[in-house]
């Protein structure tokens, strides 16, 4: 007996979808669903979505840290904060003899920014007195005992950061980075306890690391992205010996302990962003339908609910093709303000609350989950076929998802997208499902 076509091939997919394994995202975009035989399409299953503020998240040792003070029109002030160990190069230090100091200097690699780099930052730096220890889980708002005194040589000293312009030291060109130079005294510290080190471990029991922060600049500000593990992110000691100059460095490598704080004051933030963030009250039946928000730093995330998608698939017998969350960025603020480069996802299990989403990279791959920003048409496409069939076929999920700016420890980029009844439909926040009936 011979079987149609399409039979075979909704079969096929049952199969699958059925399978315990995760199954391979290989082949998934090799034809456009929309194409196949006996595909449905529509984009009009309800949502219901506010924006509310994050939970701390985790900022120890990412792969790069974020320093600044922003005032952002829609979000209020973030103030972006590192707290860091530095070690010693090698197993001990000598500085010859007769050391005497020249300056000491801070320098940080600075791989991006966000917001105006033309505003002057007041950059502080201040001495810990409390250990960083490998057994915490440093988050967006931890903090660690420090002496107050700031150690910066001019103590007004304040900087326009230039993060695409490189730096000449002694005749040689360096990429970007700051240069901040310390007290005199902050330096003799070293070079005087310098003479009874002997170890790495004696070191750090004298020198806990710095916190490196940024006061209100009283303008729109920055957050730049800060590289701690390149060589050029340290603390040099400029002296002679015996009338020799020569420098030392303490480095931040990645064996270097290290986090960031994030303040954020969103009293300060635009009207509507206050009465949906802030004051939100979800009985409001216009929550969300407008503008909707996302900030990285451990600050906004979205909420996304598919209250329908159950009854709507109710006792028919559905394979999802594809599914595919749509969301439109509105933002006419300044061009600094840039959009994030991604975003991502997480489901909540009715077992084990948030996880990764089924169709997360982490299961699939970059290419097929999507969620890339494509400046052309100011819009994210984000793949949620396999959380929309589960949600239909089982019970291990919540009908809810949160959205929020990939990467959001070590970034300062936040996003304006419309919600879901906005002036004009075309831009709403949508889901677009292909689906066969059989």
């Amino acid at each position: 007996m011979r079987f149609p076509t399409s039979i075979i091939w909704v079969v096929l997919a049952l199969l699958l979808l059925s399978c315990n394994e995760e199954y391979s995202s290989i082949g998934l975009n090799l034809r456009d669903p929309d194409d196949m035989l006996g595909t449905s399409f529509t984009d009009s299953t309800q949502l219901v979505a506010y924006s509310l503020l994050e939970d701390s998240l985790s900022t120890k040792n990412l792969a790069n840290n974020v320093l600044g003070f922003l005032k952002d029109p829609s979000f209020g002030t973030t103030k972006a904060s590192i707290y860091t160990q530095y070690l010693l190069p090698g197993a001990s230090v000598n500085l010859g003899t007769n050391p005497v100091l020249d300056s000491i200097v801070l320098s940080l690699r600075i791989t991006g920014f966000f917001g105006d780099t033309l505003t002057a930052l007041p950059i502080r730096v201040y001495e810990l007195t409390e250990a960083l220890s490998a057994d915490s889980a440093y988050n967006s708002r931890s903090t660690v005992q420090m002496d107050h005194t700031n150690l910066t040589y001019d103590p007004n000293y304040s900087v326009k950061p230039t993060p695409r312009t490189r730096v000449t030291v002694d005749t040689t060109n360096y990429d970007p980075h700051l240069r901040i130079r310390l007290t005199d005294e902050f330096g003799n510290h070293f070079v005087n306890k310098f003479s009874q080190t002997t170890s790495a471990s004696q070191f750090t029991e004298f020198f806990k690391g710095l916190c490196i922060t940024v006061e209100n600049p009283h303008q729109t500000g920055s957050l730049l992205n800060i590289l701690l593990t390149s060589t050029l992110s340290n603390i040099t000691i400029y002296y002679s010996s015996n009338g020799v100059s020569k420098k030392y460095s303490l480095v931040t490598n990645v064996s270097a302990l290290r986090f960031n704080n994030f303040e954020h004051d969103y009293t300060l933030g635009s009207s509507h962003f206050v009465s949906q963030v802030i004051n939100r009250d979800t009985n409001n039946p216009n929550l969300g339908k407008d503008l909707l928000y996302l900030q990285a730093t451990g600050g906004v995330k979205t909420r996304i609910q598919f209250p329908d998608v159950k009854e709507r698939f109710k006792n028919r017998n559905v394979v999802i093709n594809r599914a595919e969350l749509v969301i439109t960025n509105i933002s006419e603020d300044p061009d600094y303000f840039l959009p994030p480069a991604a975003l991502s996802l997480q489901a909540v299990s009715k077992k084990d609350g948030i996880v990764f989403i089924p169709d997360d990279p982490v299961f699939t791959s970059g290419d097929y989950f999507g969620g890339t920003y494509s400046a052309d048409k100011k819009q994210y496409r984000i793949r949620i076929t396999r959380y929309i069939q589960q949600l239909i076929l089982q019970d291990q999920f919540e009908d809810y998802i949160y959205l929020l700016v990939s990467g959001a420890g070590v970034r300062g980029n936040r996003l304006l997208f419309a919600g879901t009844d906005p002036f004009d439909p075309d831009l709403r926040l949508r889901l677009e499902i292909s689906y066969t009936e059989y």
